[in-house]
């Protein structure tokens, strides 16, 4: 009985080792195609897990072009409307708490006077199912590059109506998350910031993540990068971008290893409990009928609260956001019933990340 105990265990232990090679092979085989091989230009960080276990590992190229800083386990990459879900997760431990209903007319927490915001509710706006029109004015560019939180929540002053009924269709809307983010602050009594560090960062073990800040960013910070048409790159972050600076949406940064941290915490209850996370990965809304916005429109795409949901037939359900700001583009899917998390944060942006996502699929599929 213990030679067939350990014949089994060794058995065991060669078909994971044999998993791990494959995979390493065949991601390395994926990433190095995607960045070229070239060491020197804008690259990414990649990480491939399955609950405890760390499957795949690995950064490739350059955080700061002119200083030639690498990526690694220490770069921090704007998540880019990745940080949407965290600005939910923010807000549905208020909801755990009894202190709002996301249910609940918007009208309750924001102060706005039209009776739209009495049909509109706080899950409205963190699913994109408010109506709300993205109306802010871009007619001056400087404005829209140097956009704060606050400038760019004026233009709700004006909305008088709602291009459907609220609650009915999908049309993403950045700048509702920069509500949600007031309700946050309005219901708790702390800086959105503040809390979102207190109460969500913190708990998840994520060490090294911050928002964006025009005035100090650590070292540690890569630099967003666009292709300048004649084989060399541009920066393409602040400065360069419009509506780059708005955070609650868009601009929160972390590492690799933050994001698994904070993947690790989602599973294990440490930031949500079960009954609101299973509503924030729940299908809200089709994303593939829309009429209203194609982004992410793809057949069984959904939305719930802060993610999208690929409900792809004969395929494990994938909860999943991604993320583009300025030269910065981001990839965090997970799948809940066999705990696997795919992250990919690139400071680059001249490379189709749904084909790599299917790539990732294919290979997860074949190997596990």
């Amino acid at each position: 009985m213990t030679s067939r105990i350990i014949a089994l265990a060794t058995t065991l232990l060669l078909t994971c080792a044999a998993t791990s090679a494959n995979i390493t092979a065949a991601l390395d085989s994926l990433f190095l195609e995607r960045y070229g091989g070239h060491a020197s230009e804008p690259g990414g960080a990649v990480i491939v897990a399955r609950g405890d276990s760390v499957l795949y590992e690995r950064y490739f190229g350059m955080a700061d072009l002119p200083s030639q800083t690498p990526v690694s386990a220490k770069t921090l990459f704007c998540l880019a409307s990745v940080s949407k879900q965290f600005t939910v997760a923010g807000l549905l431990q208020l909801a755990e708490q009894g202190r709002i209903d996301i249910e609940a007319p918007s009208s309750r927490y924001l102060p706005y006077k039209a009776a739209l915001w009495d049909t509109v509710t706080l899950a409205d706006l963190a699913g994109h199912t408010s109506g709300i029109a993205d109306t802010r004015d871009r007619s001056n560019r400087d404005s829209c590059i140097y956009a704060t939180d606050a400038t760019s929540v004026h233009f709700f002053d004006d909305v008088v109506a709602t291009q459907f009924p609220p609650g009915t269709a999908y049309d993403y809307l950045n700048p509702s998350f920069l509500l949600l983010a007031k309700v946050i602050e309005n219901v708790s009594g702390e800086e959105f910031t503040a809390y979102q560090r207190r109460h969500v960062f913190s708990p998840a073990g994520m060490t090294n993540a911050l928002y964006f800040s025009p005035d100090s960013m650590p070292a540690t910070a890569a630099h967003g990068y666009a292709p300048d048409g004649n084989g060399g790159w541009n920066e393409y972050d602040y400065g360069e971008e419009t509506f780059y600076a708005t955070r609650p949406d868009g601009c929160l940064y972390a590492t690799a290893r933050d994001i698994l941290a904070w993947e690790r915490a989602l599973a294990s209850g440490k930031v949500l409990g079960d009954s609101l996370l299973h509503k924030a990965y729940a299908p809200r809304v089709s994303v593939t009928d829309s009429k209203f916005c194609d982004y992410q429109r793809r057949p069984n795409t959904w939305y719930g609260l802060g993610w999208f949901v690929d409900t792809t037939p004969g395929e494990p359900v994938k909860v999943y956001h991604p993320g583009d700001n300025g030269g910065f583009q981001a990839y965090v899917a997970k799948r809940p019933e066999d705990n696997v998390c795919v992250i990919v944060l690139e400071n680059r942006h001249d490379r189709d990340r749904w084909t790599m996502a299917r790539a990732i699929d294919a290979i997860l599929a074949r190997e596990l």
